[in-house]
């Protein structure tokens, strides 16, 4: 599987880029073209409803909740599982990897950016943050710059894959920092709301790489 990654990361990032630029696409993934907010909603009843979720789907989200340390009060469940329902069909049955296409990658890559969403939203809302250490949510990238982001990839490795990123790896991550930097004109580099689209942007690349869900 580690020597897949790249291609894996390269799928993932790309369709993230492609939501970005399209509205059709943005509308599925719709954390990447607006502002964060934080729903209230029942702790006990969220509980519930990720009982209702596919057992494959549910085993995928619990890993990626448990992860990024989320907790199901720490979760907008009625988000989450519009996602899971709108995909489910499309999710790979008992993770065999052997059944991985564009399709369940897409799935995935959805899946993943809803539940990064929330980590996002976790990491504003408390005092010390636990996901997003290299990240300002009170300024744009520009704060930060590309730097910021790059400990954000590597951070994120070793949380999210049990391992540091290879050299191969890092490389990769350079390249679409430097893309990613490149779709923001001077305003957007100022704005902190892009700074929660550029953390839903790399936690999503990385949490949907079969080494993160999969461990």
């Amino acid at each position: 599987m580690k020597h897949k990654i790249s291609a894996f990361i390269g799928f993932t990032f790309s369709f993230v880029f492609i939501a970005m630029g399209f509205q059709n696409c943005a509308e599925q993934l719709p954390v990447l073209s607006g502002t964060l907010e934080v729903s209230s909603f029942d702790a006990a009843s969220s509980e519930e409803s990720m009982g209702t979720a596919p057992t494959d789907a549910k085993q995928t989200l619990e890993s990626m909740m448990s992860l990024l340390n989320l907790a199901p009060a720490d979760i907008n469940m009625s988000e989450v599982n519009s996602e899971i329902n709108y995909r489910r069909n499309l999710l790979v049955p008992q993770n065999d990897m052997t059944l991985l296409n564009a399709p369940s990658m897409i799935a995935i890559t959805s899946l993943a950016a809803v539940v990064c969403k929330q980590a996002v939203a976790k990491d504003k809302r408390i005092t010390t943050k636990e996901i997003f250490l290299d990240l300002d949510f009170s300024k744009g990238p520009k704060a930060y710059g590309k730097v910021g982001a790059l400990k954000s990839y590597e951070s994120l490795a070793s949380r999210l894959w049990g391992r540091k990123a290879t050299s191969e790896e890092s490389a990769y991550f350079s390249e679409v920092v430097e893309e990613y930097f490149k779709t923001l004109d001077a305003a957007a580099l100022d704005k902190a709301t892009e700074t929660d689209k550029l953390a839903i942007f790399i936690c999503t690349g990385m949490l949907a790489v079969p080494d993160s869900y999969l461990l």
